[in-house]
């Protein structure tokens, strides 16, 4: 799964030390919520990737849901009070179903969404991502 967006730059990257450790724990957090185990988490600046075993189809919506919010919202120090004049991710999440018995990592997928960019399918900087965790 992939998150993407164009807003998440210098304070709000990804990549920042603050940042991260948000990811972490949210994403942490609701996987525990709604029963998924986190297989690897990875930022690549403006791009958060996860690969991520669901013990029911039910449970992703309301996890992503879930995590997409509460990432833009603490990220960005918005709230109901203080709204964003653009919303934060600018694309629903890339999703692909893979099989997990076949070695297959995140850092893979950050390199066909770097194809992707390139060959100008998708917008955005090219560049080397991080893996914040892997199982």
């Amino acid at each position: 799964m992939a998150l993407h967006s164009e807003q998440a730059q210098g304070e709000w990257s990804l990549k920042t030390a603050r940042n991260r450790r948000l990811i972490q724990e949210i994403v942490r957090a609701q996987a525990g919520k709604y029963g998924i185990s986190i297989r690897e988490i990875l930022t690549h600046g403006q791009d958060l990737h996860l690969l991520i075993k669901l013990k029911s189809r039910s449970s992703f919506a309301p996890f992503i849901r879930a995590i997409s919010g509460m990432l833009a919202l603490m990220i960005t120090g918005s709230g109901k009070t203080r709204a964003l004049k653009k919303k934060f991710w600018d694309f629903r999440p890339w999703t692909r179903l893979v099989d997990l018995t076949v070695k297959i990592s995140v850092v893979s997928e950050a390199g066909l969404l770097n194809h992707l960019r390139y060959i100008k399918i998708l917008p955005g900087p090219l560049g080397r991502p991080s893996i914040l965790e892997s199982s």
